[in-house]
């Protein structure tokens, strides 16, 4: 049941790195009772990302399943799956994005202003959840006085936390309160849709497209799918943005050169309030600088496929109901693609190289294929504000003698939480 369990979740890169070179690029292995292969060779991401729906399909484990609910579109497979990312991705287009800019850049600026306020040191990666979660409530639910936030966001703590804990379900154990708070957060979001449901015209957010939509026959999705969509949304929207902000702020803290570059880049580029999305797409140093966080210090770094049927694969028989792991942060760590794999390098993302990087797979912090993250350009979007914001407005240092090692599940963030001390500028 456990096999290489542990070894994995203490570090998932050096787990697939010295397995790759003691076994070579297609391994296999036991994971949390299952029996798993590793492919990491070229055109492993292709082939995984090629066979959804056909020879593979997305993995959960059951205790997952029900946190999330099984009615969201990151538990749905096959033609269900395709039909509801066709409704969705309208909305989570960067062309959709456009409009919620201004509303971005405000709540984060009053988080930020807030941050100065306090005179202390802060936490970063507690101050930086509340910050995501309001923007992507406010992105889901609308600008709605009656929605708590508070409220929401003291349910989603303690409902995200049974994520990574041992699926025990005894009274005071994290994943038994997690399931409390799962259903009191799913009866919060019920209220929440009923209410909406009453309004005469919907409005222009997710909850509102997922009200309006209606499927080829002409049917609206059920109270229990818009539920557990919204839902499953709130935690893919978070955790990551969370995990990838901080960690940049930190990673630009121990490279204080790297941040200079990205100001000088803001100044030059002339940025008028609001911040407009499309030009920050062309800040060259921005960019890189958020891609190549995402590299380094992958925030989901591996995911699941279920084998459908025998398939081969690289002169290997790979069984039907194995388990095969997509190592998303393997793939940003294999040194015969990233010199120096494990070195902060923005420079790395000069144009040419980037195209190389994405056509070949080699970088995929969203996924990719039939699967990649439906909120991706919101993410960017979000990412690129709050990044434009700190960088030109702000100044943040490291707190001495705090624990900045890893844990690498569920997110890698370090232990300490990343302590700051953060002023405005000028």
């Amino acid at each position: 049941m456990i096999g290489e369990s542990i070894a994995f979740a203490k570090d998932p890169v050096a787990f697939v790195n010295e397995r790759r070179e003691r076994y070579g690029p297609v391994f296999k292995t036991h994971l949390i009772g299952s029996k798993t292969v590793f492919l990491t060779d070229a055109g492993a991401n292709q082939w995984i990302f090629a066979g959804e729906g056909d020879y593979l399909e997305n993995k959960w484990n059951r205790s997952t399943r029900r946190l999330l609910g099984d009615q969201c579109t990151a538990m749905l497979t096959g033609p269900e799956h395709t039909e509801r990312r066709r409704l969705l991705m309208p909305h989570f287009r960067h062309s959709a994005m456009r409009s919620f800019g201004p509303t971005m850049q405000s709540i984060a600026t009053r988080h930020f202003d807030a941050w100065t306020s306090q005179h202390r040191e802060i936490v970063l990666i507690d101050d930086m959840q509340r910050l995501v979660f309001e923007l992507i409530v406010t992105l889901l639910l609308g600008d709605d006085p009656k929605v708590d936030i508070h409220h929401l966001s003291r349910l989603f703590r303690r409902w995200t936390a049974g994520i990574s804990a041992v699926p025990v379900n005894w009274p005071f154990t994290t994943y038994h309160r997690a399931l409390r708070a799962n259903v009191q957060l799913q009866k919060a979001i019920d209220r929440i849709v009923s209410a909406r449901r009453q309004l005469p015209e919907q409005p222009a957010d997710l909850l509102g497209s997922l009200l309006s939509v209606r499927d080829g026959d002409g049917r609206p999705l059920s109270q229990e799918a818009v539920v557990h969509e919204i839902h499953n949304q709130l935690f893919a929207g978070h955790d990551t943005t969370v995990t990838v902000m901080a960690n940049l702020m930190l990673q630009l803290a121990q490279h204080p050169e790297q941040l200079v570059l990205v100001q000088e880049e803001l100044r030059t580029a002339d940025l008028a309030d609001p911040l407009d999305l499309d030009r920050l797409r062309e800040v060259p140093r921005l960019n890189a600088a958020l891609d190549e966080s995402m590299r380094s210090v992958t925030p989901v770094q591996v995911t699941f496929r279920r084998m459908l049927r025998d398939m081969d694969y690289a002169g290997f028989r790979l069984p039907k109901d194995w388990t095969v792991c997509l190592a998303i942060a393997g793939t940003h760590h294999k040194p015969e693609v990233w010199q120096d794999p494990d070195r902060f390098d923005p420079e790395r993302w000069c144009p040419a190289r980037a195209e190389q990087n994405l056509e070949t797979h080699s970088y995929i912090p969203f996924g990719g294929g039939p699967r990649m993250c439906l909120g991706a350009n919101f993410a960017y979007a979000e990412m690129r504000v709050m990044l434009a914001l700190l960088a030109r407005d702000y100044r943040w240092v490291l707190v001495e003698g705090q624990d900045l090692s890893y844990r690498t599940l569920p997110f890698p963030r370090p232990r300490s939480g990343i302590r700051v001390r953060f002023s405005r500028l000028g």
